[in-house]
């Protein structure tokens, strides 16, 4: 990274779990100073706290005439707000000229901001994480090598998760949550498309995804399953590889998530439609009557709750022994937010806490079947298993933070050219960021295998 002498400014909107190491390392050789900016000004102030060269200022992200008032002056913006505003904030940025970094993957609406953002030269660099985000540049890396000596890359496969520590799964979901778990909930709802030799292979909406979950056995000891995550044929042509034949990403799980999650689909709980009985106004529920509730689609009692839950979940034990486990046939009250999901959400994020001394992980495998000019082909994996500290930062705040910090610096220092919708895919970021990764300590380790013919 250049040196600059001047103090240059950013400003962070949003201050949720990946914003520490963030800031940390933004601000730690004083060049750069940090706006820590939300709509819960406490939890700014606990963020930029910690650091020189930070201050705080309260914002409303929905609203345009807030986001001007915070935009100029400052040199860049980093949103770590949901992906659904960014949007608004990019439009902010290209009226003021301000370039504009995200963790979050390019949606229709953002990409159409790709002409505008370009005619004033304003980069909005996006899917700078870790899923996307180092798996993007750890792709491309390898895939520009391989074009670059004459290979081609037939095939991709992504296998990626952030978990608890084996040692901290220690409940029926074998998951844990630091946020909100209503992102990951819906992550097991959403369609899926890949290629697999050659066939495209497309899974509906609705919680079908659950049901095509393999196991895999790629770290040791460790019982792993996955399902794919939404549409990996995009990227066909996003890692430029138009000979690949398979190209399936894919997210990690401990083994019985799936299992788990598709009977909380089959008893309506991840159901997002409006439920009269479910208002926070209306009367206490305890969670076996509301289970009831849903399985008679009717405010009436089932004489034997535990065997209509068995039947509904299709009379897997193990289902059933889960959903006790979470408490969900008990006597206690539900947090009524509406909705099934909402309330649900809200009994697993208190339930499924991380506890003092407890650590998360990340498990991440790139495998890529090269065949060189001479017909001869090989495989590549490339892994990355990081542990968080239980005094210190998680595992996915370093990995989101740092790649996005990185690359906010980076374009700060003038070593981004690109403008407009940008991506982590060209050398000039994928390079320079995955070399400080492993200066921090990030821990990359790869391989090769030759493949007989």
């Amino acid at each position: 990274m250049s040196s600059v002498s001047s103090l240059r400014r950013v400003l962070l909107l949003g201050s949720g779990y990946t914003s520490a190491p963030l800031v940390e390392w933004l601000t730690r050789d004083g060049t750069v100073s940090v706006t820590v900016a939300s709509n819960i000004p406490e939890q700014a102030d606990r963020v930029a706290a910690p650091f020189k060269n930070t201050s705080t200022a309260e914002v409303d992200v929905t609203s345009d005439a807030s986001l001007s008032s915070l935009i100029p002056g400052h040199n860049l913006v980093i949103s770590y707000v949901p992906f659904t505003l960014h949007p608004l904030v990019a439009r902010q940025c290209i009226a003021h000229k301000v370039d504009l970094v995200t963790a979050s993957y390019v949606s229709p609406e953002l990409q159409e901001l790709d002409g505008p953002a370009k005619e004033v030269g304003v980069t909005l660099l996006n899917e700078i994480g870790l899923d996307p985000g180092i798996d993007h540049m750890l792709a491309m890396q390898c895939i520009d090598e391989v074009h670059d000596k004459g290979g081609k890359v037939l095939s991709f496969d992504l296998l990626c998760g952030g978990l608890p520590a084996p040692e901290c799964a220690d409940n029926p979901l074998k998951y844990k949550f630091s946020w909100s778990p209503k992102g990951v909930l819906l992550g097991t709802m959403h369609p899926a498309t890949y290629l697999k030799d050659g066939k495209l292979v497309e899974v509906p909406r609705g919680g079908d995804i659950l049901s095509t979950a393999q196991d895999v056995s790629l770290f040791p000891d460790l019982p792993l399953e996955f399902f794919p995550n939404r549409d990996s044929v995009k990227y066909r042509e996003v890692y430029q590889i138009p000979e690949a034949s398979t190209i399936v990403r894919s997210t990690l799980r401990y083994r019985g998530f799936c299992g788990i999650a598709q009977g909380l689909l089959r008893l309506g709980l991840l159901g997002d439609a409006h439920v009269q009985r479910l208002q926070p106004d209306s009367a206490p529920l305890r969670w076996r009557d509301l289970l009831a509730i849903l399985i008679s689609q009717s405010d009436v009692r089932t004489p034997d709750l535990r065997s209509s839950v068995l039947e509904t979940v299709g009379g897997d034990q193990n289902v059933l022994t889960a959903i006790e486990g979470l408490g969900l046939l008990t006597d206690a009250p539900a947090p009524l937010r509406g909705t099934p999901i909402d309330t649900l959400c809200a009994h697993l994020q208190e339930r499924l806490q991380y506890q003092p001394g407890e650590r998360d992980a990340i498990f991440m495998r790139e495998t890529f079947t090269i065949q060189w000019p001479n017909r001869t082909k090989e495989q590549r994996w490339i892994d990355l298993v990081e542990y968080g500290n239980p005094d210190g930062y998680t595992a996915m705040a370093r990995c989101v933070g740092l790649p996005t910090a990185i690359a906010a610096r980076l374009i700060l220092d003038g070593n981004v050219k690109e403008k407009g919708i940008v991506r982590p895919t060209i050398p000039s970021l994928y390079n320079p960021i995955l070399r400080t990764l492993r200066d921090e300590g990030v821990h990359l380790q790869s391989g090769i295998s030759r493949l007989v013919n």
